[in-house]
């Protein structure tokens, strides 16, 4: 399992709201770093991963920026190219949450907060190793390993009764 040096920032704007702590946070993202993935070539080395939880406008203006959809969204990842084994860390790259949707989105589904947060920080993190959902196949084997890691962690899986949009 590769060690992991997580950097979190969190905006003021979102300070007061329910967020993951640290532990919380490296506990899911230690859990999808377990995944077998090429970009992870050497196990033993440090990665890093930078974890920004921001307002609705920032990752508004994130969206609309990146993904040209002018929209707040519960998360967005930004996958790094690999550093050149000569640097002691491996920068992954970058996972945005906006705890403001998360917590909107976990109350519409009926689901524990904490548990919608394992969801995304996996799901960023899988992107983050190169995993993917823009076709069915991806979307099927990205879905089932999102659904075991929870499992494992002991979270019901988030897809049952959910249509892939």
């Amino acid at each position: 399992m590769s060690r992991l040096y997580l950097r979190i920032a969190v905006d003021g704007a979102v300070a007061e709201a329910a967020i993951p702590s640290r532990q919380q946070a490296r506990e899911a993202i230690l859990r999808a770093l377990s995944v077998a993935s090429p970009r992870l070539a050497d196990p033993q080395r440090m990665v890093e991963v930078s974890l920004a939880l921001v307002s609705n406008a920032e990752i508004a203006a994130l969206n609309d920026q990146y993904r040209q959809r002018q929209q707040p969204t519960n998360c967005l990842s930004f996958p790094q190219d690999p550093l050149p084994p000569v640097f002691r860390r491996d920068l992954l790259g970058d996972i945005v949450i906006a705890p403001d949707v998360v917590i909107g989105e976990a109350a519409d589904q009926g689901k524990p907060l904490m548990h919608h947060y394992r969801h995304l920080l996996i799901h960023s993190t899988l992107h983050l190793l190169g995993f993917d959902h823009i076709d069915e196949q991806e979307a099927l084997i990205m879905e089932q390993l999102e659904t075991r890691l929870l499992a494992e962690m002991g979270v019901a899986d988030p897809y049952l009764n959910h249509v892939h949009e």
